[in-house]
């Protein structure tokens, strides 16, 4: 019975194997990917004869280098412009590039500059004529007669010695007016500095005398084609007054007192003030300084030897002794006061 029942599970297990499918769909190995008979059909037709048709996709290879040298364009970018602009050379590769006429050609650049920042004589020869025996050095001439307007100003412009002089001209203009006896406690002195050492009032009473007009580096407010030809003095003293001639002038003059405080003194700068400037704003009509101060300028004026005297104080030899001197002749006269009580 038991030889029967293994028969009969044989048969059995027998007839289910033939049954299944002699196809079957085996196990992918590990690694790799496969789809099944269903899924490759699903995929249309003119898709599958183009990529028949075309082979394979090309393979492409990168190779890294150290230059980073760009990849030759492959056929499929053929029609397609993939050109970089042109990339602009570095400030070291337009020198290591740059011909030899132009490097040349900046050092007589250079040359003609130097020159331009040269000053120029002529301003010390203006100024060492008007202040005679003062020497100005060129550097000093050319600063104090250019203004800021100039182009010329970029190597330097009488800014700086206009502050400076503006402030000696009202030191002296002050000690001047605390020492007169006409000073009255109604009297402003604010009110006297400010009219009496007013730019535009420097400039064409003492500017225009020193002839800073025809010497100074400076531009107009008003281009040339909008300054017509005045007609009367009055329309040529307005004229004056719009391009800024008066203003430049006047503080060219502060800017001359600065220069001479600075480079000669201030003993030189006193004299300069009393013989040469205050004298100048005695106007008869009280547009300067007032008429009761008037006699106390003249004082001063006189007193440093009138309106050409001279800058630099001359010491007589005989005021200049011997701190020694004078001990001999003190000894003498006690030996001599003795003797005569003894007697």
């Amino acid at each position: 019975m038991t030889c029967a029942v293994s028969a009969r599970c044989l048969r059995r297990a027998m007839l289910s194997h033939s049954q299944s499918p002699v196809a079957s769909v085996s196990r992918s190995p590990s690694g790799r990917r496969q789809y099944a008979h269903a899924a490759l059909k699903t995929r249309p037709q003119a898709s599958q004869e183009v990529s028949r048709r075309q082979g394979p996709a090309p393979v492409v290879t990168v190779l890294r280098s150290s230059a980073y040298e760009p990849l030759p364009p492959s056929h499929d970018d053929a029609d397609t412009d993939t050109t970089e602009p042109p990339r602009a050379p570095r400030d070291s590769e337009r020198r290591r590039q740059r011909p030899r006429r132009e490097l040349d050609t900046i050092d007589e650049v250079n040359e003609q500059d130097a020159v331009q920042r040269k000053p120029d004589q002529l301003f010390a020869d203006h100024l060492n004529g008007l202040f005679a025996p003062l020497k100005f050095p060129p550097e000093l001439s050319a600063r104090i007669l250019t203004h800021a307007s100039h182009p010329a100003a970029f190597h330097g412009h009488n800014a700086q010695f206009s502050f400076i002089g503006r402030r000696v001209l009202e030191s002296y203009l002050l000690l001047l007016l605390s020492s007169s006896p006409h000073l009255k406690p109604t009297h402003d002195l604010q009110e006297i500095s400010s009219r009496v050492l007013n730019t535009y009032l420097l400039g064409e009473h003492i500017g225009s005398k020193w002839g800073l007009g025809r010497i100074m580096r400076w531009t107009p407010t008003i281009p040339a084609a909008m300054q017509r030809a005045p007609e009367t003095r009055e329309a040529q003293a307005q004229l004056l007054k719009d391009v800024g001639l008066y203003k430049i002038q006047g503080d060219a003059v502060a800017a001359v007192m600065g220069g001479i405080f600075q480079q000669f003194g201030a003993s030189v700068a006193h004299r300069v003030f009393h013989t040469r400037v205050l004298p100048r704003l005695l106007l008869a009509d009280g547009a300067g300084l007032p008429l009761c101060f008037h006699p106390d300028a003249n004082e001063a004026c006189q007193r440093f030897g009138g309106a050409s005297g001279r800058l630099l104080a001359r010491k007589a030899a005989s005021q200049v002794k011997p701190k020694h001197a004078a001990a001999p002749a003190t000894l003498e006269t006690t030996e001599t006061t003795l003797v005569r009580q003894t007697v």
